[in-house]
């Protein structure tokens, strides 16, 4: 063999050599599930979204909020998420005249002179002064400054901070500085906060103050025959705040990232909701909780370490004592890399197995877990397993990865190996794509817990945005996490999680504990501690169950007709079937008679189980009022 071949053939077993080596670093396991392949069906990526109209909500009843809107290109899904959310009824009109015919009529997003005419701004002046009630966003001219108590109004520079004042409105919502400080922008950033109208030389103390002293929230009183009359005017665009808090787009305003009470928007709505009852003698809302419990309690575990899958039973075994389910957040990891070894392998899926068996929900925790999980490219929609193989080389850099094969192949694993339907996900490190919204969607999931509850600001189940954007809803809604077990050591916070929990009871919240099963001692003890302490007051739920029965209520039309003057017949109307909805009802409210299994405790009563359409008849001896 001539010398030169020799050398070729001897390269040629080198680069062999190297290439095999390569393979070792690169592609370091066999295929652990060699007859699994798949998803075969690709994911449609989404495109340019269609816009959702304000047709999309222009059902309601008479006795719930008129949000008359006056820019269909505003922020209002904010104040329909948030409205949907808290339980207040309302319906999407665009006259006056449709406006006119509900008790309480929200302006939004501005009242002027110069998008209202003048004939109008007399009719909603006069519906005040008749004992009506009138919210107005951004004030400004027409005329109407007398109406809501102020003397002038002006746009100020960028608010960073709102305070509520103590009154009798306020009373309950603010006994904690948290809940009385609503944060716009950081103070040591120039250029952060939000804009909006100061009132100024108000004739009655101010609801809630901008940081100069000026009015935030302001109103005035009218005393009639028909009753009172109440005129509030707010200098904020809540529904951008909404929207805005719940796309995690004032992230660290709160300062608090997790295991706190941050309920900013709550507070807003809550103080929404006061002036709907105090307006509407027929008010009716909707609990956020089902059969009348104080909270929805969601008992979550990220499995994200070798040594979760192992400790899985005991905490499954702990829940099916307690007779409740939880939901398991499966990382499906094959590849190992920077993060830890392969987790995921036939010998573990029969655990996977045993949890679906027993109730439990499995959702998907993605594949890889990597920390920058929010800087993947979307994907191709195309990602099968057994060959997309991300690879985290550490915590700021993950290769070969992409969003749609995150939740592609992960949902593949777990409905496959489980025997399930994965509709709920939660990404490592609660890292959060602009596109996670629509790429949920599109590969098959309803639920998401993505964020934390301090930075949504909100204690409350939300419909997600497409591109976490202010134009577009996508049918996904998200759980936030509201207690989690990184912080310090989980057992010695049971007191501060109890006194959170306590917080959000008093509106009837989500709290969603988050508990890697890594270990057992103090996690385990602290999850049996809060499932005693709870376990009469609190709905223990997954995320799926919660989810459907969310989904259902957030269909939820409801039309007061007075039969008589002492008797009212309620129509309620859901996609879907319906069990253990709570209505919370006027002071004086009676159940008759209409839908079995119906139950009244106190002034909440809680329907009986029913699909579609249900009637039911009250008698009303007194109409209460704040």
């Amino acid at each position: 063999m001539q010398q030169g071949t020799m050398r070729g053939v001897i390269s040629a077993v080198l680069l062999a050599a190297l290439g095999a080596a390569l393979v070792v670093m690169w592609w370091p396991e066999p295929i652990l599930f060699p007859e699994l392949v798949g998803p075969v069906a690709p994911t449609a990526i989404p495109e340019t979204p269609a816009v959702t109209l304000p047709t999309t909500y222009a059902d309601g009843s008479n006795n719930g909020i008129a949000i008359l809107l006056k820019d269909a290109d505003s922020s209002w899904l904010g104040l329909v998420h948030g409205f949907k959310s808290i339980g207040i009824p309302f319906r999407i009109v665009t006259t006056a005249e449709e406006a006119l015919q509900h008790k309480v009529v929200l302006v939004y997003p501005t009242l002027t002179g110069a998008n209202t005419a003048a004939e109008d701004l007399q009719r909603l002046a006069a519906h005040v002064r008749n004992g009506g009630t009138l919210i107005g966003f951004s004030v400004i001219g027409g005329g109407m400054p007398d109406v809501f108590g102020f003397g002038s109004s002006e746009e100020g520079a960028l608010y960073k901070q709102t305070r509520m004042q103590a009154s009798p409105l306020t009373a309950g919502l603010i006994d904690e500085a948290t809940a009385a400080t609503i944060q716009l922008g950081a103070a040591d950033q120039p250029e952060a906060g939000l804009p909006g109208i100061a009132y100024r030389d108000l004739k009655l103390p101010a609801i809630a103050l901008f940081e100069d002293g000026s009015g935030a929230i302001t109103y005035n009183t009218y005393s009639t025959e028909q009753g009172s009359g109440y005129a509030y005017a707010f200098g904020l665009d809540l529904g951008h705040f909404i929207l805005r808090a719940e796309n995690g787009r004032f992230a660290g305003l709160t300062g608090t990232y997790v295991n706190d009470y941050q309920p900013q928007v709550d507070t807003f709505l809550r103080l929404l909701a006061r002036i709907y009852q105090q307006g509407e003698p027929d008010a009716v809302m909707l609990s956020p909780t089902p059969h009348n419990r104080e909270f929805t309690a969601l008992l979550t575990h990220d499995i994200d370490f070798t040594r979760s899958m192992t400790n899985i039973p005991a905490y499954a075994d702990l829940e099916m004592e307690a007779g409740i389910k939880a939901t398991y957040f499966v990382q499906t990891k094959y590849v190992k890399d920077y993060s830890d070894d392969v987790f995921l392998d036939p010998s573990r899926a029969p655990i996977l197995q045993t949890l679906q068996q027993q109730g439990m929900e499995i959702g998907s925790h993605s594949v890889a877990h990597s920390a920058v999980f929010e800087k993947m490219l979307e994907g191709g929609g195309h990602e099968q397993y057994p060959t997309y193989r991300p690879f985290v080389r550490d915590y700021e850099t993950v290769e070969s990865a992409s969003i749609t094969g995150e939740l592609r192949v992960s949902k593949f694993l777990l409905d496959t190996l489980a025997g399930t339907d994965v509709v709920s996900f939660r990404p490592g490190h609660l890292s959060f794509p602009d596109a996670l919204p629509q790429l949920l969607d599109a590969t098959g999931y309803r639920y998401s817990s993505s964020t934390t509850a301090n930075e949504a600001m909100t204690h409350l189940p939300f419909r997600l945005m497409d591109d976490r954007s202010y134009a577009s809803e996508v049918a996904a809604y998200e759980f936030p996490v509201t207690i989690e077990d990184e912080t310090g050591t989980l057992g010695d916070r049971f007191d501060e999680a109890v006194a959170l929990s306590e917080r959000i009871a008093r509106y009837h919240g989500l709290v969603n504990v988050m508990i890697h099963t890594d270990v057992l001692d103090h996690k385990l003890e602290f999850e049996r501690r809060f499932l005693t302490m709870f376990s009469n007051r609190a709905w223990f739920s997954t995320v799926r169950d919660f989810g459907d029965w969310w989904t259902v209520r957030d269909s939820a039309v409801m039309t007061v007709q007075p039969d008589t003057a002492t008797t009212r017949r309620l129509q309620l109307t859901v996609s879907g079937t319906m069990a253990g909805l709570t209505l919370q009802l006027p002071a004086g409210w009676h159940y008759q008679s209409g839908l079995a299994g119906t139950t009244q405790q106190d002034s909440n009563l809680i329907a009986g189980e029913f699909t579609g359409t249900a009637e039911l008849l009250f008698s009303v001896d007194v109409q209460g009022t704040l």
